[in-house]
C-alpha cells in the first residue's frame, strides 16, 4: 500500500527576512577576535596577508624581561562586518569573534585609540617601573632570601633593579630580577 503525502514548499514556512544593509555603506569598526593559544603573532600576519587591518597591543612584563600579548589570546580588527566576516573567521591561527549573543560586537569607540595612544614604539605599552631609587625591598627568592635592601637604580631595560644590602655591616650593590624583590 502507497501513502501520498502533499508536501508545501518550505518557503512559504519561512519568516519573511528584513532586507539587508547594503555592503558599500557598511563602515569599519573595530572588533575582538580570539586566537588559538599562543599563535596571535600568526594570527595577526595572516590577517595582514589578507588585508585585514590588526592591532595587537603588547606589555613589557618586567619579571621576565620579555614583551607579551597585553590580552593573551586576543587581537583587535577594524573591518567592515558585513564584508569581511568570513575572510577574519577562517583566517588559520583565529578560532572566533568575541560576540555577545549570535553578532560580533563592536569594541566602543575610542577604546582601540587609547590602548594604542598609551603603547609606545612597535604596539608595546612599557609600564612604570615598579621601584624608584630610595624604595625599600625585601629580597622574596635566591640567596639573598628574607634580606631587606634599598634600591638605587630603578629598573633598567631588561628587568632588573639595582639594589644596595646592608650585608655584615657592609654595603653591597647587587642587580637582580626585578621579580625577585618585593615591597616591605
Amino acid at each position: 500500500m502507497l501513502v501520498a503525502l502533499k508536501l508545501q514548499p518550505s518557503w512559504r514556512r519561512m519568516p519573511a527576512l528584513a532586507p539587508l544593509p547594503d555592503l558599500r555603506a557598511q563602515e569599519h569598526r573595530w572588533y575582538v577576535v580570539r586566537s588559538k593559544a599562543r599563535k596571535e603573532d600568526y594570527a595577526v600576519q595572516q590577517l595582514e596577508r589578507r588585508g585585514v587591518r590588526v592591532f595587537l597591543p603588547r606589555i613589557l612584563e618586567w619579571a621576565r624581561g620579555e614583551v607579551a600579548p597585553l590580552f593573551p589570546s586576543y587581537l583587535f580588527v577594524c573591518i567592515a562586518l558585513l564584508e569581511q566576516y568570513y575572510r577574519v573567521v577562517w583566517t588559520p591561527g583565529v578560532r572566533s569573534f568575541v560576540a555577545f549573543g549570535a553578532t560580533p560586537t563592536p569594541v566602543q569607540d575610542g577604546v582601540v585609540a587609547f590602548i594604542a595612544a598609551s603603547a609606545g614604539e612597535g604596539g608595546v605599552i612599557r609600564p612604570l617601573a615598579p621601584f624608584r631609587a630610595g624604595d625599600r625591598v625585601q629580597i622574596k627568592s635566591g640567596p639573598f632570601a628574607g634580606l631587606v635592601a634599598v634600591v638605587q637604580r630603578p629598573c633598567s631595560r631588561p628587568g632588573r633593579v639595582q639594589i644596595l644590602l646592608d650585608f655584615l655591616r657592609q654595603g653591597a650593590t647587587v642587580e637582580l630580577p626585578v621579580g625577585l624583590v618585593g615591597r616591605t
